[in-house]
């Protein structure tokens, strides 16, 4: 497809104005109302959000428009430039085939091209927006808002920064929260057999747990895996709570498999490095590895004839409300 402009840079042709409605006279829970009939989130932050992501795709949009007013007669006729103006230079096709390919590859770039304009005109996000003025002309007795004739910002520019400035609060609201877990492991009863003992109480099929009785550390058996890991407890970063890491549990005249080896680097790689229970559910995660498809490409094994032995964690709640982790296996070639 054809490079789209910058929108934020041009200003549409006077003779076929494409108008952008400048949001006046209207207050700030007017617009948070109408953004919340296609947000989920409904609070002021994700409405803001979502309004600079309509206004982001409403620019994408008419930057489209501009693009494609060029289409015709200027891009799908190139070919014949050569033909009807020679002193530009261009090489004139050598046969009427070459020149036939060349008018059919116009064309269907161009078909191309409107038909993603159309795709995106009538796909579901833009429903939601297109729903949204139509409501706002309603409010407004079936006039339009005033135009100011040209975009004043580059909202792709500025819902990038939105998405920046929403990542950062989640990262510092995770850390706060991380902070208070690690007080809590800190100041709770009983040590890190303790969390071991609440955690076989699941009962994981094909999953067994040898701790010992000389330093912090254990032996988790995969059964079904046919495998073993072991870890060991390392000094916390000042924290008071230590780190774990993950190694393979060498048997006697067997050596580490490259499976071994990469369940034990995806363990080491993990985040929340000091919670040991949630170590254990991602080591237990393992447990049905040979029978588990990888998430993305639904098959056990890749190219390379490798099992599926990434974990990636999704927040979830169970019945009772506490927070749990679902894991989905992937491939490395499938991140």
């Amino acid at each position: 497809m054809a490079t789209v402009p910058n929108p934020a840079s041009q200003k549409p042709p006077s003779s076929e104005t494409i108008v952008v409605p400048k949001m006046e006279g209207q207050t700030s829970g007017q617009n948070e109302e109408n953004v919340d009939k296609t947000d989920t989130a409904g609070d002021a932050g994700d409405s803001e959000m979502q309004l600079v992501s309509s206004l982001a795709k409403l620019q994408k949009m008419e930057a489209m428009i501009h693009q494609l007013r060029t289409l015709l007669p200027g891009r799908l006729l190139e070919p014949l430039v050569p033909i009807v103006n020679p002193r530009k230079g261009s090489a004139v096709p050598k046969s009427p085939e070459i020149l036939y390919e060349q008018l059919s590859q116009t064309a269907r770039a161009g078909v191309a091209e409107v038909a993603n304009f159309q795709s995106m005109w009538r796909g579901p996000e833009m429903k939601g927006i297109w729903d949204n003025v139509s409501a706002q002309i309603r409010e407004n007795g079936g006039q339009l808002l005033q135009p100011t004739g040209m975009w004043e910002r580059d909202y792709n520019v500025l819902l990038e920064e939105l998405v920046k400035e929403e990542q950062t609060k989640q990262e510092q609201q995770q850390k706060a929260e991380e902070e208070m877990e690690r007080s809590k492991i800190q100041s709770s009863e009983g040590d890190w057999k303790t969390i071991v003992e609440t955690f076989l109480q699941k009962n994981v099929p094909g999953f067994r747990i040898a701790c010992s009785n000389k330093d912090a550390s254990f032996t988790a058996v995969l059964v079904k895996a046919g495998m073993a890991l072991q870890a060991q407890a390392i000094n916390g970063l000042g924290s008071g709570v230590p780190d774990w890491r993950v190694s393979n549990k060498l048997l006697p005249g067997i050596p580490k498999s490259k499976l071994e080896i990469a369940i034990a680097d995806c363990l080491n790689s993990r985040t929340r490095q000091w919670d040991l229970a949630y170590l254990l559910d991602m080591i237990s995660s393992y447990s049905d590895i040979k029978q588990t498809p990888c998430v993305k490409c639904n098959k056990m094994t890749d190219n390379a004839a490798q099992l599926p032995t990434i974990r990636q964690s999704k927040p979830s709640q169970s019945p009772q409300g506490q927070r749990v982790f679902i894991w989905e296996a992937y491939h490395p070639g499938c991140i």
